[in-house]
């Protein structure tokens, strides 16, 4: 989204060594929202310590159910803690009519996802005023946290781009400590042209990407919308 918008609070801080995570708050007031940014990764080499980590961390307990992974949590917590919460609180009592926007790519998309479920499940915002779409989303946390997070927020999408592999990262399992992803997720084919996608409503659903022999691209994790994510960002947009 390349509307005009205002930057209200920057947040870069180290995710761990030689990583950071990163979110911001901006206010669109042509559009009456206040946006909440993440950051994705920023190297393949942040992509693989997700996954590992996600995998030799395993979990930790969410406090609006369920249980995330630790990874995903602690990059989220620090941001959150470090301002984004407060600044919340504070755009919300300022702008209370205006609706919120909450979006991220990649490791961003999981944080994006905790932040959402996190603003309407702390009562700083109700559902009916919060949008979540995520781009290249990996699996957050457990069927228990997915079932949570459907339950509290209305309107949540998590685009994929075809073969993105990063939404089969951790991998579906179903066991109760298994990685499961939340609703709904809208899958565009190869080109992502406008009218080339679907809308699954279950949680995993086999009629979208995880359907799909083949999902190991990096290439179509990058590129979302004839965009390069990367690109996007710089040049100021959401």
């Amino acid at each position: 989204h390349c509307a005009i918008f205002q930057i209200h609070r920057q947040i870069n801080i180290d995710c761990d060594k030689g990583n950071i995570c990163s979110g911001f708050t901006a206010l669109l007031h042509s559009h009456k929202a206040i946006a909440v940014s993440f950051r994705g990764t920023t190297n393949p080499l942040q992509l693989l310590d997700e996954a590992i980590k996600s995998i030799i961390n395993s979990w930790v307990d969410w406090p609006y159910g369920g249980m995330v992974s630790k990874y995903f949590y602690d990059g989220f917590m620090r941001i959150w803690k470090a301002g984004m919460e407060a600044d919340m609180k504070l755009l919300t009592e300022q702008y209370p009519d205006y609706e919120i926007w909450v979006t991220g790519h990649s490791l961003g998309g999981a944080m994006a996802s905790l932040a959402a479920h996190a603003i309407v499940g702390s009562g700083i915002a109700d559902s009916k005023k919060l949008k979540l779409i995520t781009l290249g989303q990996p699996r957050t946390g457990d069927k228990v946290f997915a079932k949570n997070h459907t339950a509290s927020i209305d309107y949540s999408f998590r685009v994929t781009h075809w073969r993105d592999v990063v939404p089969h990262i951790p991998s579906f399992d179903e066991r109760p400590a298994g990685y499961y992803h939340h609703k709904s997720e809208v899958f565009y084919k190869k080109g992502m042209s406008p009218k080339d996608y679907i809308v699954c409503e279950e949680y995993e659903d086999f009629k979208c990407s995880n359907g799909l022999w083949v999902h190991t691209s990096v290439a179509n994790h990058k590129n979302y919308f004839g965009k390069v994510i990367r690109d996007w960002g710089i040049a100021g947009c959401l």
